[in-house]
């Protein structure tokens, strides 16, 4: 049984429900249609609590998770720290190292020149200017359960959007905490997570809008 199905399960005893109403209907109709409605009722009872009970929003989030990237809402922000974007981003590797990372080449936007590459964790990022500094980090999906984990508080928020054809999530609003490989907690800013054949696209910057980042991510190559 999930975590979500266990915290529902747990919830039922708890529910004052309200008398039901009469829903009488012809024999040959209670047969035909009686599993349908049922099913409906409790697909729309279980949104209903879960999305009201903290604890179930959080599996929710927990099972939108994002190839690699885990997030999740909490009611209390564990102890992070704000930090420049290119603290912890690791080594400074070549194009060949970064390549060798992903198993494939790191995707920038239409940017002039190439900016340096990072590497830790597995996780390959670079330092943008769009025009204000923004980071970008990609790396392969799959390599491990979780690469980065994120918390998020009750003010903020978290939509789903769509990269191209590639399923994505935008994260803005109150600041997150976000938890890489190697490093210390950090608050973070708006970000736009992405995936995109086996790899998982990370843009990160304070003031980022939606409409800038989903810009940017349409610019990188082959996406």
């Amino acid at each position: 049984m999930s975590e979500l199905e266990s915290s529902l399960a747990g919830l039922a005893p708890q529910i004052d429900w309200p008398a039901t109403p009469s829903l009488a209907v012809p024999s040959g109709a209670r047969r035909r249609r009686r599993g349908p409605l049922v099913l409906l009722l409790a697909s729309i009872a279980a949104l209903g609590i879960a999305f009201a009970v903290p604890g179930a929003r959080s599996a929710i989030l927990r099972a939108l998770d994002l190839g690699g990237v885990s997030i999740e809402r909490v009611g209390v922000l564990p102890p992070a720290s704000e930090a420049p974007l290119a603290t912890h981003l690791g080594a400074s590797v070549s194009t060949g190292a970064a390549q060798a990372a992903l198993r494939g080449p790191f995707r920038l936007p239409a940017l002039r020149g190439r900016p340096q590459l990072y590497l830790l964790g597995g996780v390959v990022s670079a330092l943008l200017t769009v025009p204000e500094p923004a980071l970008l980090s990609e790396f392969r999906t799959g390599d491990a359960p979780y690469v980065l984990k994120k918390l998020v508080g009750a003010s903020t928020k978290v939509v789903s959007v769509t990269v191209g054809s590639a399923p994505g999530f935008w994260i803005a609003g109150s600041e997150h905490v976000y938890i890489a490989p190697e490093a210390p907690p950090r608050l973070a800013g708006n970000v736009l997570l992405w995936q995109w054949h086996g790899i998982t696209y990370r843009l990160e910057a304070r003031g980022l809008s939606e409409t800038l980042a989903l810009r940017l991510a349409g610019e990188l190559d082959g996406t």
